[in-house]
């Protein structure tokens, strides 16, 4: 995490409603507390957080780490972590 990052609030990102431009992939990872996901979308930063779908209810991960693609731009990769609500 860089300095701009520990100073700026966390944002929350709704990828509940998956559509053309806002989806993604989850991997669970330790049986669920920990995750790998790929995904599109503009705007997620480290300390953000991800609500995913989850049966009929929602559950919510943190950013742990993220990277762009160059190509297409709006296209992530990222490391994530359970955070309850």
């Amino acid at each position: 995490m860089n300095i701009a990052q520990f100073f700026r609030n966390p944002r929350t990102h709704d990828y509940s409603k998956r559509y053309w431009g806002h989806d993604y992939i989850f991997n669970p990872v330790d049986g669920g507390k920990r995750g790998q996901m790929s995904g599109w979308g503009e705007g997620i930063k480290a300390g953000d957080y991800l609500i995913l779908q989850n049966g009929d209810a929602t559950t919510r991960y943190q950013v742990t780490h993220i990277e762009y693609h160059n190509d297409p731009e709006d296209m992530w990769i990222a490391d994530v972590k359970f955070a309850p609500r």
